[in-house]
């Protein structure tokens, strides 16, 4: 029976109610006033700290009485008290913490009327609406943590943001925190993905930061100021974060307080000649380097993270497809590599003309056509590089040459050169290209400028442009100057003639400045100038009015890049993986490849740290490596780590990892991957007996989540089990899996070792169905959802899983290959020695001339595929050589699918669209003798070689 209404919480509601409407109606003007207009947050109630106990007393005593209409007709209190329970969020199961605070809300809440409430303050109140990937997820607790700002657990990373960037911040960004939000959020790759969500609503982040940048005593226009004193006393209560946050606050401050220099007047004036295209910040960096007497070419790569912020959805596919570089002598790089600055790749050949530098695997064209347009080399038929060191020659963009230094002039091999004087043809090891050594006298004259310009390049001689004052972040000593975003760039121009003027045109915008009497050199500070490439021209005028010099320099400002935790080209040491940022699932689970690089066979020390959720330390490992460590070799490190006690007693509970990797005299490199934010988790309990239970938490705030174990005996069968209850788990271990709406959480569970063994090895049951492509693509998901599985730091369970996934490998090599191929899969089932079943394999293949053809061609080439890469190029030569199923490309295409499918098939699902798999499963079953040839090449390769793959190069 409900308690009778209480007239005193109907009043507070209501005086409360009254007092709020009035404070966020104010609110609402004045930020209306605002280019462009700001949000009233919920948490800038303004209430003192007694009418604040006294709304959320009167709130819980609304819901305790019924939450019935008469309290629902005063809102704006409900309203508040969310949002200071997403204040208070702490990244866990939001709703459990608000019932928890909120006595009755389980019998009597309504969450979907809150979210009612805040869609209803958002439009009469101008109040802050949810953006991103967490508000697509969470659309109801996307409004009250949203409202509270900046929920306390991600404070301290913003602080660190904040830090991080100061040295980017300039008087317009300050003034437009559109653009700053946008900036920020580029800069967060390397930061926990709760945070990485929160940063996706880049205006409200913009918002936020501007505010905290100003002083305490400051008024700023984005947030009330009693609500701004108490972010900064939530970051306070943290003295690293709290010191962040002063630097940044200082930096802020003499940014404000810098007058803009060189400010350019529209007039009109004769302008020197423009490149075709200007350097872009994303364009690489080419590069000669001279080894064992011979040049070889290099590109570093460009750091395309800044793109993001111009063009969003580039995100995802900078961070999961593979890019290839055009003429690199290594075909693909890691996924997410071009995220982080400073890596060199050799250049076997030199790009073609129209060939994109750079194209992201299975992108579409649109995409990479835009990556195409933002990162390109220099236009053919010319390079020029300048001698930096005996071994070192840099690119010259701009291709002005000056008088008594010495260069490398590269040109098209099929491109005629005239005779060049000064210049001498030496050998390049890069093909399509020549490369000339030129030495420019101190006098030289017309004619030697005209022999060069014929070929593209330019001599400079009256006129000397160049970076002074604060050392550039990159000149290449001739017509490209790069700072970082903040920096007050100023740049002299000498000149050997004293001019009456000099005329200085800013990307397009000239004015006259008087050159000062007998001096021969002329200073301009370039404050202000926005990320981008501009260009600057400077035209020498004499009293006649005459031309007497010009010239003109390319300077590109650069957003700063924050250190990446897996450290930069010219350290020495360097920790890489694939994907560029793992989750701390994909790193312990073995789906992201590890390269530590360092000096060969120097010793180093690695040490992991597991880190919960409010980053105490709940172990540390210490291990002793040799570098470098290949992928192949993290593997062995990383199975022993998990093997350790410290390890397995605290993977479970741990929310982030960090690897470091140190040298004393050498470097440091560090990597730090977290669970990510989760909106179903399952969670597991040891007991002391050496059972387990398993509870799934639910974060999401939508549909009741679906249950289900699938059990090792019956790996495809599932077992509806509770959503909110403890779940036993067998001792044989198995699979959960949890669905609510889109959000999905599969763990893969613990074992009972001394259970198994009195038990006994249980083999999988699998059961194929009709012989149909639906068929193959159900056992292909249920192979990915057991091999994508949350993993626990038990190697049992995970040698349970591995029997589950050759399991259902073998059946669906049986389902397509058909009976005789299967015969052959029942008798290798428990081999001692696959090497015994070599010759049966090869004769199940087929039995035609063509078949029998490609067999032999495999079985001659087995001990000769080492590598993935081996495997995948030879088993494509095999098709094309015996039953060619299509043309080259087809057969390439064919060969890597299929391969997959017999030896990982659930990657068919990450590596091809849903309409690909379907047609290519097809195929195959209507060639079955694919299916038979690639599981002979993949199980043929395992018995000589050992684990050749899985996964293979594809």
């Amino acid at each position: 029976m409900k308690e009778p209404i209480s007239r005193s919480t109907l009043q507070d509601l209501q005086d409360l109610h009254s007092q709020l409407d009035l404070s966020f109606r104010d609110l609402h003007v004045s930020r209306e006033q605002l280019t462009p207009t700001a949000p009233v947050f919920a948490l800038e109630h303004g209430l003192s700290d007694v009418d604040l106990e006294l709304l959320k007393k009167a709130v819980r005593s609304a819901v305790h009485q019924g939450f019935g209409a008469p309290f629902q007709r005063w809102w704006l209190p409900f309203v508040v008290y969310a949002a200071e329970s997403g204040h208070n969020y702490a990244g866990g199961e939001y709703w459990k913490t608000f019932e928890d605070s909120t006595p009755g809300w389980h019998e009597n809440g309504d969450r979907d009327r809150v979210r009612g409430w805040f869609q209803r303050f958002a439009d009469d109140y101008g109040g802050a609406r949810p953006q991103g990937a967490f508000a697509g997820h969470f659309r109801i607790i996307a409004w009250p943590i949203t409202h509270a700002v900046l929920p306390m657990y991600l404070q301290r990373h913003l602080a660190h943001l904040l830090y991080n960037f100061r040295t980017g911040l300039t008087a317009q960004l300050l003034k437009d925190p559109g653009i700053l939000g946008e900036r920020l959020a580029a800069r967060t790759g390397s930061y926990p993905e709760q945070f990485r969500y929160f940063c996706q609503n880049t205006v409200l982040l913009g918002q936020v930061s501007v505010a905290l940048l100003f002083g305490e005593e400051d008024e700023s226009p984005y947030l009330l100021r009693s609500t701004l004193h108490r972010l900064v006393a939530g970051l306070s209560r943290e003295r690293q974060s709290q010191q962040w946050l002063s630097t940044a606050r200082r930096t802020a401050d003499k940014v404000r307080s810098t007058a803009r220099g060189f400010v350019p007047v529209p007039r009109k004036t004769t302008q020197p000649s423009w490149p075709e295209r200007l350097p872009r910040p994303t364009d690489p960096r080419l590069l000669l380097r001279r080894v064992q007497g011979e040049w070889h070419a290099f590109a570093e790569l460009p750091d395309l993270s800044s793109l993001i912020t111009r063009l969003p959805r580039l995100s995802d596919e900078l961070r999961s497809r593979r890019p290839s570089i055009a003429g690199a002598e290594r075909r693909y790089l890691a996924r997410g590599q071009l995220l982080y600055p400073g890596q060199e790749v050799r250049l076997a050949r030199w790009p073609r003309p129209q060939e994109p530098f750079i194209r992201l695997e299975r992108a579409t064209d649109s995409i990479n056509y835009l990556i195409a347009d933002q990162c390109a080399i220099s236009r053919r038929p010319t390079w020029l590089f300048r001698l930096r060191a005996p071994s070192l020659a840099v690119e010259v963009k701009g291709k002005i040459m000056h008088p008594g230094s010495s260069y490398i002039m590269v040109t098209d091999e099929n491109t005629p050169v005239p005779v060049l004087p000064t210049a001498a043809e030496i050998p390049i090891e890069a093909a399509g290209v020549r490369a000339f050594n030129i030495t420019v006298p101190d006098a030289a004259n017309e004619s030697y400028a005209a022999a060069f310009a014929a070929v593209g390049v330019s001599l400079a001689t009256n006129i000397v442009i160049r970076p002074v004052g604060i050392v550039a972040s990159s000149w290449d000593g001739e017509g490209t100057i790069e700072w970082l975003a903040g920096e007050a760039g100023m740049i002299g121009i000498y000149s050997e003639q004293a001019p009456e003027t000099c005329i200085v045109t800013l990307d397009g915008r000239p004015q006259t400045l008087p050159w000062p009497n007998g001096q021969r050199n002329l200073l301009l500070r370039l404050d202000g100038l926005s990320v981008g490439t501009s260009e600057v021209a400077v035209a020498l005028i004499a009293n006649s009015g005459k031309i007497i010099a010009d010239g003109y320099i390319a300077i590109t400002i650069r957003d700063p890049k924050v250190r990446p935790d897996s450290a930069t080209a010219g350290e020495g040491i360097r920790l890489l993986t694939d994907p560029a940022q793992p989750t701390l699932s994909d790193l312990w689970d073995g789906r992201a490849e590890v390269l530590i690089d360092g000096p060969p066979a120097s010793r180093a020390m690695l040490t992991v740290t597991l880190l919960s959720h409010t980053g105490e330390k709940l172990s540390e490992i210490e291990q002793a490596i040799s570098l470098p460590v290949a992928p192949e070799g993290w593997s062995q490190v990383a199975a022993r780590i998990r093997g350790d006690q410290r390890f397995k007693a605290h993977y479970d509970d741990a929310q982030s990892s960090r690897i470091s990797v140190s040298r004393s005299g050498i470097g440091f490199a560090t990597l730090t991957c977290d669970r990510g934010f989760q909106p179903l988790q399952w969670r597991v309990a040891h007991y002391r007996d050496g059972s387990y239970v398993a509870r799934l938490i639910d974060r999401t705030d939508g549909v009741q989540a679906v249950a289900e174990m699938f059990t090792i005996h019956e790996p495809l069968v599932p077992i509806r089990c509770s959503p909110s209850g403890d779940i036993p788990v067998p001792a044989q271990g198995g699979m959960l899996r949890a669905i609510a709406g889109e959000a999905t959480a599969v763990a893969l569970l613990p074992t009972q070792p001394t259970k198994i063994v009195m038990q006994g090895s249980i083999t999988p049951a699998v059961r194929g169905g009709s012989r149909t492509s639906g068929e193959v693509m159900r056992l292909v998901a249920a192979h990915l959802a057991w091999a994508t599985a949350h993993r626990p730091a038990d190697p049992f369970a995970s040698r349970q899983c591995d029997m589950v996934l050759d399991a259902i490998a073998r059946e669906i090599a049986a389902l397509i290959g058909k009976s005789y191929w299967a015969r052959v899969e029942r008798r290798m089932q428990h081999a001692t020695d696959p090497t015994d079943y070599v010759d049966d394999m090869q004769a199940s293949v087929g039995e035609i001339f063509g078949h029998r053809a490609l067999a032999d061609r495999i079985a001659r080439n087995l001990w000769d595929w080492l590598i993935p890469e081996a495997l995948l190029a030879g088993f494509s030569e095999a098709l094309v050589s015996t039953i060619q199923v299509g043309d080259g490309a087809g057969n390439q295409a064919i060969a890597r699918f299929v391969l997959t499918l017999a030896d990982q098939p659930g990657q068919i699902l990450t590596g091809w669209s849903p309409s690909e798999c379907q047609d290519l499963v097809t195929k195959v079953l209507a060639s079955p003798v694919l299916m038979r040839a690639a599981r002979f090449a993949i199980l043929g390769t395992r018995a000589f070689h050992g684990a050749v793959t899985p996964g293979g190069p594809w």
